[in-house]
């Protein structure tokens, strides 16, 4: 939305730009469709002015995805590297994790924890959790194991 990105500008604040789909397409390359979406959506941030250093992107895990889009996009997290930019994932009780493993999402702590490990292994600087102590905690004990490999 150029007019939002105007107003970004204008404030200097920092901003999420999420990808979200109107509906799943599961036939789409997801990947692909991110990618030129946040192409766009940085073209549109620099006409208005908004300083690169205050963007961060986001995938939209759940967002106008199948569940296999999802785990697509978690999976392939680090092609979105190129873009230079800190990466942010939520998939914190996300109904992919119940097409793996039913169960209510209120007990998807399990899933949520191995999908947010395995965005930072694959380039997530910033995790939108619900049980921020059990995902800390798990992150933790990663970068305590990956520190002695």
């Amino acid at each position: 939305d150029p007019d939002m990105a105007t107003l970004v500008a204008r404030r200097n604040v920092p901003v999420i730009m999420m990808h979200n789909r109107e509906r799943a397409d599961p036939a789409l390359d997801i990947m692909a469709d991110i990618r030129a979406f946040f192409a766009r959506s940085l073209a549109i941030a620099e006409r208005a002015g908004i300083r690169r250093d205050s963007v961060v992107l986001d995938p939209g895990i759940g967002f106008g995805k199948t569940p296999e889009q999802s785990m697509t996009a978690i999976a392939r997290l680090a092609e979105l590297k190129e873009f230079e930019l800190p990466l942010l994932v939520g998939a914190s009780r996300k109904r992919f994790i119940d097409r793996i493993s039913p169960a209510p999402p209120d007990q998807r702590i399990g899933g949520s924890i191995t999908a947010h490990t395995i965005a930072v292994r694959n380039g997530a600087a910033i995790i939108r959790a619900h049980d921020v102590a059990e995902t800390v905690q798990a992150l933790r004990v990663l970068t305590a194991i990956e520190a002695r490999a």
